[in-house]
């Protein structure tokens, strides 16, 4: 969308406060984007939560790779440190072209020209009928049959998202399962991809399958990394996580993303864990 005289792009031209909007992001120019307040996470009211940013690098990547023959088979998100409430500028080529297999890379910086957040999507050239269809078939209960939590409601991020968990909760320890409704779009007014919900709500894997207490743990991904076996094809988000702890301060949490017919992706995060002082 091309900028207007004010520089700015969007909906209406007009910047909303930090402190609200309808999206996770104002786009102020080509590629350059401010995080509004629903992107603020449960660790700093500085910083986003990590679903918003690596949301807005699959919207990058998938702007980049323009042609319908190639489809996102996976993507790696880098985190090199918070994700500051404050603009990004994403830079985004292409690593390996192809005609079968490309690999695209995009990086987002702050105005003091730190990286901050970084994606690599593997892109495939698919055709129907290419390959046989092999999966299990999956019966799982709908949006309906789940809780909420009030919990995960009381950071701007997770109060974004209509949450119903079907097994465990954000407050209580262990694996869940949940089924997730981004409220907003990603950016200004523009309809949220099934791609990019995907990405928006994974990066929640470690926080509903925790195994520790927010007041007394930090379990802060490093990576999140997710192998996408078909197109999701909803922005309702199934996430099934579990998340392991070695006493070294790692952790991992595994995860599988589902709509109501079948699993079409599975993630992996890798998690720093230490006490709270």
């Amino acid at each position: 969308m091309p900028p207007d005289h004010n520089g700015a792009t969007g909906h209406s031209g007009v910047e909303p406060s930090s402190s609200g909007g309808d999206s996770y992001f104002f786009q102020l120019d080509n590629h350059r984007f401010r995080p509004l307040r629903p992107s603020q996470g449960p660790w700093s009211p500085e910083a986003c939560h990590g679903g918003p940013p690596s949301a807005l690098a699959i919207h990058e990547l998938e702007q980049h790779m323009s042609s319908d023959t190639y489809r996102l088979a996976q993507v790696h998100i880098d985190f090199y440190g918070e994700v500051p409430l404050t603009p990004l500028t994403f830079a985004t080529n292409t690593l390996r072209p192809g005609k079968r297999i490309q690999l695209l890379e995009t990086t987002a910086r702050t105005d003091d020209n730190r990286v901050v957040i970084a994606g690599r999507g593997w892109y495939l050239a698919v055709a129907p009928g290419r390959g046989p269809q092999v999966e299990q078939p999956l019966t799982i209960p709908g949006f309906e049959a789940g809780h909420a939590d009030s919990a995960i409601t009381s950071f701007p991020y997770g109060a974004s998202i209509d949450w119903s968990f079907l097994e465990g909760g954000f407050s209580e320890p262990g694996p869940a399962t949940v089924w997730a409704r981004p409220k907003l779009s990603l950016i200004n007014h523009t309809p949220l991809a099934p791609t990019e919900a995907a990405l928006l709500v994974a990066d929640s894997a470690n926080g509903i399958s925790s195994e520790l207490d927010f007041a007394a743990f930090l379990f802060l991904p490093t990576v999140v990394e997710v192998v996408f076996r078909s197109a999701p094809t909803t922005t309702e988000i199934g996430l099934s996580a579990r998340t392991t702890i070695d006493p070294e301060g790692v952790g991992v949490t595994r995860g599988t993303l589902f709509d109501r017919n079948h699993s079409y992706g599975h993630l992996l995060q890798t998690l720093y864990i230490e006490r709270r002082v």
